[in-house]
Order: structure tokens, then C-alpha cells, then sequence
């Protein structure tokens, strides 16, 4: 008998069977999670239509910007459900016309009370001539979302955000610079990876810059990093703005 490779099959089917559980797990969480978001949508939505009273106008800003957050985690949740649903853990990416400028302005309007909370003034500059990519938006915006969250995350207090949307040749781009911890070479090499955060002194399971990196590049495009020895930080992604790919069918797998 072959003991080494009985053992080797043996490992093999506890790998599938850890990956099966994982699997199960996540789909499980994620169905879950579906019904209270469903229901908050609604309910906020009950509220913005004055059934429990009239809606001041401050609040109603603050109310609409919670509305947009929790259809887009649904949309999010749908998309992991998708994903599961698929063996090889593969989202078919939906194509439409998407505004980077108007997705960017939408997501720091969201980000803004998150970085308030640290002191962080968040400033946005549109110098984009072209600001139309084609691509899957719920996708685009888990990009700009993971970016800027990461970006105020690790920022020093009461420093700015400096949040940008150009054009290079034939790609739309988005980039923020912030002050925070310098990047080594070596860290910035892998910082994309699976399973890498980008700072040692905060909490996190580094899946966020791996999955924009996926996204960014089934889009066609590529996501950077700068890192300079006074301490500012540059991330961004570059999408091609060609409009003759608005029928290319595409897809990431996680």
C-alpha cells in the first residue's frame, strides 16, 4: 500500500470538504443578512415618503445617503450569492455606461461622516474630460468604496483626503492621496494579494485591495500604489474609456 498516497488524497478530500464548509457558510451568512437589509430599505424608504411624519430637509440628505448604502449592500450580498452559486466562485460582470466621477462623488458623500469622525477633510477634484467607463457599477463601487475606506482608515488625524478623477490617453482614473505610515517596496509589491492588510497596527483580513485588484483588472484596467519616504500615500485604478467594449462580456472569479 502507497501510505504517502493514501495520506495525499486523504488531505485533498479535507481541503474540499474545509472548502465546501466555507462555501456553505458564507452563502449562508449572506442569505441571512439579505432580509434585515431588505427591511431596512423599506423602512427607510417609509420614512423618506413622510408615513411616521414629516422629514426635515437636513434629514432627509442623511436619510437618502443611508438608502443608497443599504441598496447597495444588497446588491453586494446578491452578487456574493451569485458568486457562491457558482462553482468556480465567478461573477459574470454586468455592462451599462458608468460615471467614475459621479460614482466617486457618491461614495465619499457616504465616506465623509466615517472621516469627520478622525479630523480628515476630504477634498474632490473632476478633471476628467471622459468620465464614462463600461463596466458592472455595483462592482466599480465596491473599488471606490474599498479605496476610500481604506484611505481614512489609515490616514493620519486631522489631514486631508485628496481624491482625484482624470484622464490618461484612453483610460478614465481614479486616485486619492492621504498622509499615513510610508509603504516599503516590498510591501507595496504585495500589498494586492490575498489575505494582506495594509498596515501591521490595524485590525483586518485583507481581502478588500485583493478583490479591487480583481475587479479593476477583469475591467481591463490597473490598480496602483505609491508610497514616498515623507509620508503620502497614493492609490488609484486606471479603466479604459474605449466605448467599443461596451459589449465585451466579462467575468472575475475570486
Amino acid at each position: 500500500m502507497n501510505t504517502f498516497t493514501d495520506k495525499s488524497v486523504n488531505d485533498t478530500d479535507k481541503d474540499d470538504l474545509l472548502q465546501k464548509q466555507r462555501e456553505t457558510f458564507v452563502a449562508s451568512l449572506s442569505h441571512d443578512l439579505k432580509n434585515p437589509t431588505i427591511a431596512q430599505i423599506r423602512a427607510i424608504e417609509l420614512i423618506l415618503k413622510g408615513k411616521f411624519g414629516r422629514v426635515l430637509p437636513e434629514q432627509r440628505e442623511i436619510m437618502e445617503m443611508l438608502l443608497d448604502s443599504c441598496k447597495y449592500m444588497n446588491a453586494m450580498l446578491c452578487s456574493v450569492l451569485a458568486t457562491y452559486r457558482n462553482e468556480k466562485g465567478t461573477i459574470n460582470l454586468k455592462s451599462e455606461c458608468v460615471s467614475i466621477a459621479d460614482l466617486t462623488a457618491e461614495c465619499t458623500d457616504e465616506m465623509v461622516y466615517l472621516a469627520n469622525d478622525k479630523g480628515i477633510k476630504i477634498t474632490l477634484g473632476n478633471y476628467a474630460d471622459q468620465e464614462n467607463v463600461w463596466g458592472d457599477i455595483v462592482q466599480l463601487r465596491r473599488v471606490v468604496m474599498n479605496l476610500l475606506s481604506n484611505g481614512i482608515k489609515y490616514a493620519y488625524p486631522k489631514t486631508e483626503l485628496k481624491v482625484k478623477v482624470y484622464n490618461e490617453q484612453n483610460y478614465t482614473c481614479f486616485m486619492f492621496e492621504n498622509r499615513s505610515p510610508y509603504l516599503t517596496p516590498d510591501r507595496r509589491k504585495n500589498i494586492f494579494a490575498r489575505y494582506i492588510s495594509y498596515s501591521k497596527t490595524h485590525s483586518g483580513i485583507g481581502l478588500g485591495l485583493y478583490a479591487s485588484k480583481k475587479i479593476v483588472e477583469a475591467h481591463g484596467g490597473t490598480i496602483f500604489v505609491e508610497s514616498y519616504e515623507d509620508e503620502r500615500n497614493i492609490f488609484g485604478f486606471k479603466i479604459p474609456n474605449d466605448e467599443s467594449l461596451k459589449n465585451v462580456k466579462r467575468s472575475v472569479t475570486f
